[in-house]
């Protein structure tokens, strides 16, 4: 369940928002099992000569087939959500009030809580089950209910009051874990997204496929008693760039230098974005010292960069960091090595 979040929105962009769409058949869904309620008990209602029964039945019945329809239009269907849960809480009422078939009406009143929240959300679902619970309050100890066509003993009035608030203080709970739930799968969505974005920008294998690449590299060199250097590269002020050029400005610099890395490498060497400015190579087979160098070659290749922005040079930079695999046991610390030695190489 989802937060309900009022909206003017079009027909057209209905049908290009899922979420929207989603809404809608969740909206048809509550609408239809409303009709499949009220129509046969109204009937049955009426065989049973209760006819101020039946009446508001088949009367909510006509009202939810309507709304239906309306739902259908898909630009109405907020509206329709509003007339649903309204004509539930009356629905509800009245059943207490009137005792329903065999003045077994009250039982039906725990359905509400999961239509409100449900079609509502958690803020303004709790505000019309607190609405429920005062009407059905005032309903209940008004002259002790003296008006009410159903007769309740007082503890039957209370065990209801007291079991519906446990059953909507449950549903409102899981509401709520529900919205965290999607929203964590939200921002978990969003970042792979942005992880997405970073390596469609520079056009290298992601983080995820190098660092599995850089395990069975390492596992390999330890066996074999191979070298393995692993080398990080940081644009300098890429933040800075960003702020006083603009985003777009700040994708062509990752561009254009994740292309002159790759340029400069062999085709032995894997290269990777590993952060938003930072890249990750890697030096099979290769001493500390020709990476060191090869590092130093690189951050005057790109300190020579030309890259123009409204016909003037921006001036970029790169800093750098390696470390081979002799004295680590794990990828972490090899990494973690390069980039203390980020401004040592």
């Amino acid at each position: 369940m989802t937060s309900y979040e009022p909206i003017n929105a079009t027909k057209t962009s209905i049908e290009e928002d899922p979420e929207a769409l989603r809404r809608i058949s969740i909206l048809k869904f509550f609408g239809g099992i409303g009709i499949l309620f009220t129509l046969p008990f109204g009937v049955l209602s009426l065989f049973q000569d209760n006819y101020l029964l039946s009446l508001f039945l088949l009367g909510l019945s006509v009202l939810l087939i309507i709304n239906h329809y309306l739902i259908s239009q898909k630009e109405y269907y907020i509206f329709g959500a509003n007339v649903i849960v309204y004509l539930f809480l009356l629905l509800f009422l009245y059943l207490v009030y009137s005792g329903g078939i065999e003045n077994t009406g009250s039982l039906w009143i725990y359905v509400f809580p999961a239509v409100a929240l449900f079609l509502h959300g958690l803020k303004y679902g709790l505000i019309d089950i607190a609405l429920f619970m005062l009407l059905l309050s005032l309903m209940f100890y008004v002259n002790n209910g003296s008006f009410l066509e159903a007769a309740y003993t007082d503890a039957y009035k209370l065990r209801l009051i007291l079991s519906f608030s446990v059953v909507t203080l449950l549903t409102a709970l899981y509401e709520y874990l529900s919205i965290q739930s999607f929203s964590k799968m939200r921002l978990l969505t969003q970042r792979l997204i942005d992880v997405a974005k970073e390596e469609h920008l520079s056009d290298l294998v992601s983080k995820r496929g190098i660092y599995e690449e850089m395990e069975l590299l390492f596992h390999y060199a330890k066996e074999n008693n191979e070298t393995l250097v692993v080398m990080l590269c940081d644009i300098d002020y890429l933040h800075d760039i960003h702020g006083r050029y603009g985003n777009t400005v700040g994708e062509m610099v990752i561009r254009e230098i994740s292309q002159e890395i790759q340029n400069s490498i062999k085709n032995s060497n894997t290269v990777a974005r590993w952060s938003g400015e930072e890249f990750i190579i890697l030096f099979p087979q290769m001493e500390l010292s020709d990476v060191y160098k090869y590092a130093t070659a690189l951050e005057k290749r790109i300190k020579n960069l030309k890259i123009i922005h409204d016909r003037k040079p921006i001036q970029v930079s790169l800093t750098t960091g390696a470390s081979n695999i002799d004295n680590v046991k794990s990828v972490y610390s090899a990494i973690r090595q390069a980039d203390n030695k980020m401004y040592k190489a």
